[in-house]
C-alpha cells in the first residue's frame, strides 16, 4: 500500500478500493478506476513498484486469499475480507511511525496523502535531472494524477531548495547567454 501511495501517487481511496484484476503484473500496469471526478486511468509501474505487488500477491495467495478478479487487493487473512479505508488508513499510519516519519501521538508529521505530494515533488526533480522541461510534462502528470486539469496538480507542487535550485540551474543554462548578449548591446 505505502509503494503505490509513495511511487505511484495514488490516494487513500485508489489504494483502498484496488481489486486483483485491476493489477497487470505481466504488463507492469494497473487500472484505477471511477475515481474521484468519476475518471477512470491505467497507469504504469516501475520494475520495482510490480516487484513489491508480485512478492505481496505470493503471500496474499499463501494466505489462502481468494484469486478472483473481483476480489479486494487489499485482504485481512484474520478478518477474511478486504480492508476497509479507515483500516488502510490506521496501517499506513501505523508504517509512517515506525519509519520515524510521524511521532506516536497527535496530527503532527506526514499524513498518508502527503506521500501523494512527495511523488509529484520527486517526479519535478527527475524531470529537472534528467533535462526535460517540467512545464510540458505537467499535462502528463495531471493525467497520471487523475486530475480535471493542471491547477489541481500545481497545489501538489512544493518549492524545495533543491528543486529550486535545479530550476534556476535549467534557467541559467538555457537564458544566461541571451542576457549577456543584450547587456552587451547597451
Amino acid at each position: 500500500m505505502i509503494t503505490l501511495a509513495y511511487c505511484a501517487g495514488l490516494r487513500l481511496g485508489e489504494i483502498v478500493s484496488l481489486t486483483l484484476g485491476d493489477l497487470d503484473v505481466e504488463g507492469g500496469q494497473i487500472e484505477i478506476r471511477d475515481t474521484k471526478f468519476f475518471k477512470s486511468r491505467r497507469l504504469p509501474l516501475a520494475t520495482g513498484v510490480v516487484s513489491v505487488l508480485r512478492t505481496y500477491l505470493d503471500a496474499r495467495a499463501a494466505a489462502g486469499a481468494p484469486s478472483v478478479p473481483e476480489a479486494p487487493m487489499w485482504w485481512s487473512p484474520l478478518r477474511r475480507q478486504g480492508y476497509s479505508y479507515g483500516t488502510t488508513e490506521q496501517l499506513l499510519i501505523r508504517v509512517l511511525r515506525s519509519a520515524g516519519l510521524k511521532p506516536e501521538h497527535g496530527q503532527s508529521g506526514p499524513r498518508v496523502h502527503d506521500l501523494r505530494h512527495t511523488f509529484v515533488g520527486h517526479r519535478m526533480m527527475q524531470w529537472y535531472r534528467d533535462g526535460v522541461n517540467p512545464q510540458s510534462q505537467l499535462p502528463h502528470l495531471s493525467t497520471y494524477l487523475g486530475h480535471k486539469d493542471i491547477g489541481s496538480t500545481l497545489v501538489y507542487l512544493n518549492i524545495t531548495p533543491e528543486l529550486l535550485q535545479q530550476a534556476s540551474e535549467r534557467y541559467r543554462r538555457r537564458c544566461a547567454g541571451a542576457l549577456q548578449a543584450s547587456g552587451e548591446q547597451s
